[in-house]
């Protein structure tokens, strides 16, 4: 069964008790509305996925539903990374009160493991639990689903005391290659 919903408010509230330690409220606020967008891509995401895995069960030759999901998902997949490139640069406008010094590890390398992409593993994290809930899956998946979402927040938590510490946090824009202008069918999900 493929989720036509999903509540993110356990997810929001944790997000929102983990940034509110390192930022204003109302850094806070723009945070949260970059990582409800993101969310929300992740389960358009999620659901443009699910359908072309159920379309091409079902009908192998129904190229039309499996053509449309699959633009949903690219189109959405960049709305994904431009969500996640805006998390980036905010926290950088925000956090960055003195010059860049070289990391020294990649976890302490702003731009190769950034908060964007940590925010987007962790609302991944959070759709699979709900699919396998309602999909009555193996425990196993829950629980290793839920080891990696308790290993990014542990990350994560380290990252924002870092910046903190450091006085930065450097952001890169992320360049596409993919150029969607142009393209004006779209579909809803």
């Amino acid at each position: 069964m493929i989720l036509e919903s999903i509540d993110f408010t356990n997810f929001y509230k944790r997000v929102l008790d983990i940034f509110s330690k390192h930022f204003s409220s109302i850094e806070v606020e723009q945070l949260t509305e970059y990582v409800e967008i993101l969310s929300d891509a992740n389960f358009r995401c999620y659901k443009a996925n699910m359908i072309v895995i159920q379309a091409r069960k079902e009908d192998p030759d129904n190229y039309t539903i499996v053509s449309e999901m699959e633009w949903v998902a690219r189109s959405v997949g960049e709305y994904r990374v431009s969500s996640k490139a805006r998390i980036n640069k905010y926290i950088s406008d925000v956090k960055s009160v003195k010059e860049l010094t070289l990391a020294d590890s990649w976890v302490s390398d702003d731009i190769v493991y950034s908060i964007g992409e940590m925010m987007d593993r962790l609302s991944i994290e959070t759709i699979k639990r709900e699919d396998f809930a309602k999909n009555n899956r193996p425990k196993h998946m829950t629980e290793s689903s839920q080891k990696m979402s308790d290993r990014v927040e542990t990350y994560l938590k380290q990252k924002l005391v870092e910046i903190d510490r450091k006085g930065f946090y450097e952001c890169v824009h992320e360049q596409r290659t993919y150029d969607l202008e142009g393209i004006v069918k779209d579909f809803a999900l």
